[in-house]
């Protein structure tokens, strides 16, 4: 949820009493394995702390005494930077041996962990991904990416005017946000492969809350061009834009499903803000929320099963997670007061979210298999938070 969204549909419409069943674990099966690092001593510690975290981090694995498999590493210093040598054995049988070599010794763990789930379940790591958002200090605002480990923020953009709704593209080299630099609420785009940003759509008014189509060939967004605020389909390529939303309500915060066919979005059409959804290319919209009196920041999970959300109860406002069809709904947070901007990790067993529950707002990450909840931002007043797609380095 931006603030440029709280301040157009702030409502004052009283919220619903009702007790919502608090989510509950994914309750996967997690393959215990044991861990061991030996080698360079300024490197151990650190290799074993980090793999530690990957593992009981990622929902599938967990660190064991006695696991069904055994992991020894070896990490060593060499002229082009860091080695790490891996072998798992499970039953004194190999299961897999890896060398990994690189600059860094927390992205050669990642990798390392992010092999070690794929190998043992077949399923894919996020200890590799990373998480951008956008922070707020004394001096302005900036957008910045964070890996999942104590490496600071690396800033890929400051300004002292306002930086808001950052979208990572699905082939990882982008990030489209809103700046208001000139004054207005432009479109910018920032490349990873170019180490620059530029603005790419400056309507008069709202050119904000962008959402990527899954196979990156549209952008849906807010504009509030015609004297109204409505969703459009942006072409990427050409700049070309198509309305998709034709009421005079506000129509903002789209999301697409993992196929692409049909977007979830907020609309007050009712008088207050609830989801609806509809097809990518417009047309009738179906109101898929009606427990609540404001939802905000739709976010459909990778698998298409599950949308998460942000509502508000009482005076708080926390996030929620409900089955595509609306049904099932689950409270995810309960601390703090203000829990807002959810989205998936690429494997849709994560939920990285903005919260004030420790006094400031900060971004946090959410592993749904056992609940946990860890801190990723290290500064400032930080929201707004997007995920990198997997492969991303």
């Amino acid at each position: 949820m931006s603030y440029i969204v709280i301040l157009l549909i702030f409502i004052t419409a009283a919220s619903s009493a009702d007790s919502f069943i608090p989510m509950s674990p994914v309750s996967a099966e997690c393959i215990p394995i044991s861990v061991s690092v030996e080698g360079d001593r300024d490197l151990v510690d650190i290799a074993l702390n980090q793999l530690i975290e990957d593992i009981d981090f990622s929902g599938l694995l967990v660190t064991s005494d006695e696991g069904y498999a055994e992991a020894a590493i070896e990490v060593t210093r060499s002229l082009s930077g860091v080695e790490l040598r891996a072998e798992v054995i499970s039953g004194g049988e190999p299961l897999l041996a890896r060398n990994y070599s690189g600059e860094n010794i927390y992205s050669l763990v990642h990798a390392f962990a992010d092999d070690l789930v794929y190998d043992l379940t077949g399923e894919e790591g996020i200890a590799s991904t990373w998480i951008a958002y956008v922070t707020r200090t004394s001096s302005g605002y900036a957008l910045g990416v964070k890996s999942q480990d104590p490496r600071s923020t690396r800033t890929v953009m400051s300004d002292e005017d306002v930086i808001t709704t950052p979208a990572w593209s699905p082939d990882g080299d982008k990030i489209v946000f809103t700046s208001f630099r000139s004054g207005n609420a432009d479109l910018w785009c920032y490349s990873f492969s170019e180490s620059s940003a530029e603005k790419i759509l400056s309507l008069p008014g709202l050119n904000s809350s962008p959402a990527w189509s899954p196979g990156g060939d549209a952008i849906a967004l807010t504009l509030s061009i015609n004297r109204n605020i409505d969703i459009y389909l942006l072409d990427p390529a050409t700049y070309e834009k198509t309305r998709l939303t034709l009421r005079g309500s506000i129509e903002t915060s789209a999301s697409f499903s993992p196929t692409g066919r049909q977007i979830v979005f907020t609309s007050d059409r009712i008088g207050y803000p609830q989801l609806y959804i509809m097809d990518s290319s417009g047309g009738t919209a179906i109101r898929a929320t009606n427990s609540h009196g404001y939802c905000d920041s739709p976010a459909w999970s990778p698998d298409g099963s599950m949308i998460a959300y942000t509502a508000q109860t009482g005076r708080d406002f926390h996030i929620f997670v409900m089955d595509a069809d609306g049904s099932n709904i689950r409270q995810v947070t309960f601390q703090g007061s203000l829990n807002e901007d959810p989205v998936w990790g690429p494997t849709g067993r994560h939920l990285a979210f903005s919260s004030d529950r420790d006094g400031e707002r900060a971004v946090y990450i959410l592993e749904l298999n056992g609940l946990t909840i860890r801190k990723l931002s290290d500064r400032g007043c930080s929201y707004c938070p997007t995920w990198s797609p997997l492969g991303f380095r």
